[in-house]
């Protein structure tokens, strides 16, 4: 009787006049969150995160509103996801930031400034996304003799490696020589009075000529050989391969983005609790944890979504059973590939 009553007073005639109801006041940073998250709904804009990015306010997208009650100005920074037309996504970002601002405060944005910082490589290579790229090499249908899938040309580059080894030995080598470049120019400098100081190669040459030898020394050589061979092993190893081609060619894809596929694939499934995928050189493993054990083509379709790679792994998928699923199956899971229990 209580919330009857109450609406009937609100819905009746005993409401105030309207300039006696107070006001409504929207702080700017309510439409600045608003802004951001209407830029997050817009295909192409994917959230990027910096280093430090919540202590210097840089992770994207980035909306800032000013200070005006009526028709607040608003700038709007996104990352915009690999391949999609930045000018497009920029487009759709401003005419929706507008419209979704306007609904539910009531003031429309004077003008809505759309930055463009950053262009994110998508992490989802395969699958239907790249079905459009597979469909557009020439085949038996099209007259034309079908482009190699496990080769490569001169023209089309190798697969993408790691960074080599000895990547890290030139900047070493480079402070090296710069320490040994000032130590030399301050030599030169005392040798010819410009400065009035020890000399340090000198006093360090003496020093080394009249040592004795010492046990210590046997040590010294043999860390310094083994040092050494390592420095030559790193300049002349091979860089291993970091990506698995895919049958369209030029892309490649890496092996977590592998496991992450097969992982939503499992989840797709309306008995999937969970799911992990653990993706080796040749091998694919993905366990599935499910709410009661069924038949189903599960594993099937996981195997036949890597139909897309040139040379697709070997998929076992393991499937097991949860009494609940609050269970803590999430402890068992693989680093490759992890994704939250179904709610």
């Amino acid at each position: 009787m209580a919330e009857a009553a109450t609406a009937e007073r609100i819905g009746g005639s005993h409401l105030p006049a309207p300039e006696h109801r107070g006001s409504l006041q929207i702080e700017s940073r309510v439409i600045s969150q608003i802004a951001r998250q209407a830029a997050l709904e817009v295909d192409g804009v994917v959230p990027y995160s910096v280093t430090l990015g919540s202590l210097t306010g840089r992770n994207l997208p980035r909306a800032l509103a000013d200070s005006d009650p009526r028709h607040p100005a608003i700038t709007v920074e996104i990352a915009v996801s690999w391949p999609m037309p930045a000018v497009d996504v920029a487009e759709r970002v401003q005419q929706h930031v507008i419209e979704v601002v306007t609904r539910l405060t009531g003031r429309r944005p004077a003008r809505v400034d759309v930055e463009v910082t950053e262009v994110v490589q998508s992490r989802m290579l395969l699958g239907e996304e790249l079905a459009h790229v597979s469909a557009a090499e020439p085949g038996p249908d099209t007259g034309t003799e079908a482009a190699p899938t496990h080769g490569r040309t001169r023209a089309e580059g190798g697969p993408p490696r790691s960074s080599p080894t000895a990547g890290w030995l030139a900047p070493v080598l480079g402070l090296g020589l710069l320490a040994f470049a000032v130590v030399a120019g301050r030599e030169y400098a005392v040798v010819q009075g410009h400065y009035r100081s020890e000399a340090w190669i000198e006093h360090s040459a003496r020093w080394v000529s009249g040592t004795e030898w010492r046990p210590w020394m046997v040590a010294v050589a043999v860390v310094c050989v083994l040092v050494g061979l390592y420095f030559m092993y790193a300049a002349v190893r091979p860089r291993r391969r970091t990506h698995r081609p895919l049958r369209a060619t030029g892309v490649w894809t890496r092996d977590t983005d592998v496991a992450r596929r097969l992982s939503a694939i499992a989840l797709d499934d309306d008995n999937t609790v969970s799911a992990t995928t653990k993706v080796t050189s040749g091998r694919a493993h993905v366990r599935v944890f499910v709410s009661s054990p069924t038949e189903s083509d599960l594993s099937d379709r996981i195997e036949a979504s890597t139909a897309t790679l040139a040379r697709p792994p070997r998929v076992s998928v393991d499937l097991r059973g949860v009494s609940h699923p609050n269970m803590t199956a999430i402890d068992e899971r693989e680093p490759d590939a992890t994704h939250p229990e179904r709610p």
